[in-house]
């Protein structure tokens, strides 16, 4: 199986994180304390942060990885 990090661009600044040939989830906290799991679509560099592209409520939003989402 696919595990590991591809890179989408030649300048390293987006990439996919692949484990057994899937994607990785991670988890997100809403404002009411309710944990969400979400699938990365990809991940990007912001400055000496990582963030990510995920898909909430119907939208893909960019998100950093300790943000609170909406309710």
């Amino acid at each position: 199986m696919l595990s590991g990090t591809y890179y989408l661009n030649n300048s390293g600044s987006r990439w996919i994180i692949l484990k057994n040939g899937k994607k990785i989830k991670h988890t997100f906290e809403t404002k009411s304390g309710k944990k969400v799991i979400r699938t990365l679509i990809e991940c990007f560099a912001f400055g000496n942060f990582g963030g990510a592209v995920i898909s909430y409520k119907g939208k893909k939003i960019s998100v950093l990885m300790d943000t609170i989402l909406e309710d």
